[in-house]
């Protein structure tokens, strides 16, 4: 488990899609080490969450 907290000081986002992104990088950040791998999961995450709102 990790120690680290999200804070989201200003979005144009809801509050569902704020979770969802954080929820997003928490897991990429569990899975992955490296920050090019944490970016490729988060932005095809991302793609398949956001693009079918």
């Amino acid at each position: 488990m990790s120690d680290r907290k999200a804070v989201i000081k200003n979005a144009d986002m809801s509050e569902d899609m704020q979770q969802d992104a954080v929820d997003c990088a928490t897991q990429a950040m569990e899975k992955y080490n490296i920050e090019k791998d944490i970016a490729a999961y988060i932005k095809k995450a991302a793609l398949r969450l956001f693009l079918r709102r």
